[in-house]
């Protein structure tokens, strides 16, 4: 998969997790006094994560899609042909020889001639994204790496048998399986918990009241149970893919601090207001010291002074709220609402961005020049080049080459000498795209090809299911392999497996000469 692909994803994510974002945001602002922090730090996260969903990925939508190529129109004793070609069909025709031992005309695909190529442009513009990214989260993982092992070096096992204890009454009480290594640091203010594999509890060293103490690290400790840390990394994982949206800041920085109000929310669930003042004021000091230190720096789990006097005021505001079950069904039905509309709105993104349309029409266009350029070739009695829709690295396609240069050149001949009569209109057929699946530089598609019975079609087109391989190379699609009806071909491909000479017309004369009883 190609940069160009890559990015043109991540534009339509952002579209859809931007419009999450958008309603979210309001959904919070007008239901903020009836939900409780947790459900709106939950909320945050579906809004954050609708940036990594590919609905078009999940969502198949099953769609025929037809298309009618070349109807003849029969007026009196002539025939037109009115063909249905776009622009990307298009043949652009150059003689370049015309005689009877395999003069051909060349077919080439039609492209616009243009000093500004959009194609190029994307992709510079996937590279721009690319490194950005990688800068985006680079910077933040050295930053943290750097912290981390700073803190680790200096750090010892706790010595506090009273913090030990408690980590061990709480864990056994909220059922926490025990897996967290606990140090002490001097170089930090306030509890920390670091790590996602091996999370480590870091407790500062400086004497803090044992009250004081308890309630911090149960807040840590809430961390600890829900893998907010987890959570955290993801969400800066989402914001270096879509660095270039500020949407994905906002909706990072509202998880962030959704996040903190949901633990002290739940250490302070049963605390009577004084013990919530206790709480606020403890929390207050110590992140107050902790502004700029290197843990705020390292994961941003401290922010300015004004978003700590906010969740001050949050913590000694806060009062248990009961959602009744009504309340809990709407905005669940909200939320659901929201996803399928930033699901919608990411399907459309991916039509306006033309994610898959411009490969699909590309396909399109190879599989119907193929059967074109063969038709006009059957009627004007040349050979066309068909080389330019077909990989010539297979031994099918050679012998696809080989049979339609002979195909014409027997009509050309059977046609001068008046041997018989030989067909001239073009026939109408239709073709039915049953299914198109796209994998990188390949594609399979399955062809219903609708021909009229009971006309005479040339020998090359083989009615009901056609399977085409595909393959891009050099930017164009390419015919890999054609699978068909085992009889209907036999006549014109003769093999598949084996590599057939160039035809010598010569030998073709006399055996046409013998067919017809001419010596």
């Amino acid at each position: 998969m190609n940069i160009e692909v890559i990015f043109k994803w991540i534009l339509v994510m952002t579209v859809g997790g931007s419009i999450a974002v958008l309603i979210f945001a309001i959904l919070s602002k007008i239901f903020k006094e009836h939900l409780s922090a947790r459900a709106r730090y939950y909320i945050w996260m579906i809004g954050l994560f609708c940036f990594t969903i590919p609905w078009n990925v999940l969502i198949k939508f099953c769609k025929k899609d037809s298309r009618v190529l070349n109807q003849s129109i029969i007026l009196g004793n002539s025939s037109h042909m009115t063909s249905k070609l776009n622009n990307n069909n298009a043949l652009n025709l150059q003689l370049t020889e015309n005689t009877a031992q395999g003069g051909a005309l060349t077919a080439l695909p039609y492209k616009n001639i243009s000093y500004f190529n959009p194609e190029k442009f994307v992709e510079f513009i996937g590279y721009v994204w690319l490194v950005g990214a990688i800068v985006f989260f680079a910077w933040f993982l050295i930053r943290y790496i750097w912290f981390k092992v700073i803190l680790i070096r200096s750090s010892r096992k706790c010595s506090n048998e009273y913090c030990r204890r408690m980590i061990e009454r709480y864990c056994n009480l909220r059922k926490i399986p025990r897996k967290i290594k606990i140090l002490e640091s001097d170089i930090i203010q306030t509890p920390m918990l670091i790590g996602i594999i091996t999370p480590i509890l870091v407790i500062p060293t400086k004497d803090i009241v044992r009250e004081d103490l308890r309630l911090i690290i149960r807040h840590e400790l809430v961390h600890f149970k829900r893998k907010d840390v987890l959570v955290k990394w993801l969400s800066k994982l989402i914001n270096a893919l879509h660095w270039f949206n500020p949407l994905v800041y906002f909706a990072v920085l509202k998880l962030n601090r959704e996040c903190e109000y949901s633990c002290d929310e739940e250490v302070i669930r049963k605390l009577k207001k004084d013990g919530k003042r206790r709480y606020a004021e403890v929390l207050y000091n110590t992140l107050l010291v902790s502004i700029g230190s290197g843990a705020g720096a390292a994961f941003g789990l401290v922010g300015r002074k004004e978003s700590i006097v906010e969740r001050f005021r949050f913590i000694m505001s806060l009062e248990a709220r009961k959602m009744s079950k009504g309340a809990k069904v709407f905005v669940v039905v909200l939320v659901l609402t929201t996803i399928f509309l930033s699901a919608f709105v990411q399907i459309w993104a991916k039509d306006i961005l033309s994610f898959d349309s411009d490969e699909i029409e590309a396909i399109k266009s190879t599989i119907e020049g193929f059967y074109e350029t063969q038709y006009k070739a059957y009627l004007q009695m040349e050979y066309i080049d068909i080389t330019p829709y077909l990989d010539m690295s297979k031994i099918q396609n050679h012998n696809k080459v080989v049979a339609l240069k002979m195909l014409v050149f027997r009509r050309k001949y059977t046609d001068e000498k008046k041997y018989c009569y030989v067909e001239k209109r073009h026939f109408p057929y239709e073709l039915h795209y049953k299914n198109i699946e796209l994998d990188g530089n390949k594609a399979k598609v399955v062809i219903d090809l609708e021909i009229k019975l009971k006309e005479a079609y040339p020998s090359f087109i083989s009615y009901g299911d056609n399977i085409f391989e595909l393959e891009k190379q050099d930017g164009t699609w390419k015919i890999t392999k054609h699978i068909y009806d085992k009889w209907a071909l036999m006549h014109y491909e003769f093999s598949i497996d084996q590599k057939l000479p160039e035809p010598d017309y010569e030998q073709i004369k006399r055996q046409i000469d013998r067919d017809f009883g001419i010596k």
